[in-house]
């Protein structure tokens, strides 16, 4: 807070368009003044006893339970957009994923890349799951290869990436509900995700 008054107004806007890189617009601040009333009105904010003005806010004992809880407060302060190049990728996951609904945010993710795959490889829309991973990149029949692989086992682990990443991410949210609780994780999947189509950007059909 060096430099900034501890009081909400100039935490909002000005702290944290520096702190988190940002520039928020008049809309945004409004609902983050919002949000400020709304952690008051739950119990978690308070005003400040050792101030004259409601300006200034302390956490409650529930508040400060809650901030507690939080294992690594500051991968909160991580945003998709510097995670994740991939452009489509990222319009499809962000608003979830900034709503707290990281398996929606995973789902769609890697759906997008199931979608990806099967327009590179012009496959048909029966073209599914591993199935379509398969038809795509299988090392010795695949429609695709990726140039950088020297040696078929390359290509057949790249094969792998792809099949496991739409077994282990994208199909048990398509059967059950998958808790993805923890920010740093959800990041890290998503971050996966982007990692896989700059490889399937560099594919070539056969």
């Amino acid at each position: 807070m060096q430099g900034h008054s501890w009081g909400v107004d100039s935490i909002v806007p000005h702290w944290m368009n520096e702190k988190f890189e940002i520039s928020l617009t008049d809309e945004q601040v409004q609902l983050t003044f919002q949000a400020i009333d709304e952690l008051r009105r739950d119990g978690f904010l308070v005003k400040d006893a050792t101030q004259k003005t409601d300006n200034f806010l302390v956490l409650t004992p529930e508040g400060k339970t809650l901030v507690e809880k939080q294992e690594d407060p500051d991968v909160h302060g991580i945003r998709l957009e510097q995670i994740v190049v991939d452009k489509e990728l990222l319009k499809g996951s962000l608003e979830p994923f900034n709503d707290g609904n990281y398996e929606q945010a995973i789902f769609l993710a890697y759906k997008h890349i199931e979608e990806r795959v099967r327009s590179y490889a012009k496959a048909d829309a029966k073209d599914i799951g591993v199935h379509l991973i398969t038809l795509a990149l299988h090392p010795k029949d695949g429609k695709l290869i990726v140039p950088t692989c020297k040696l078929p086992a390359e290509q057949e682990g790249v094969y792998n990436l792809f099949k496991g990443a739409v077994e282990f991410f994208k199909n048990p949210s398509s059967h059950r509900t998958v808790n993805y609780e923890d920010r740093s994780v959800a990041l890290e999947i998503l971050a996966f995700g982007d990692l896989l189509l700059g490889i399937l950007a560099t594919s070539k059909v056969k």
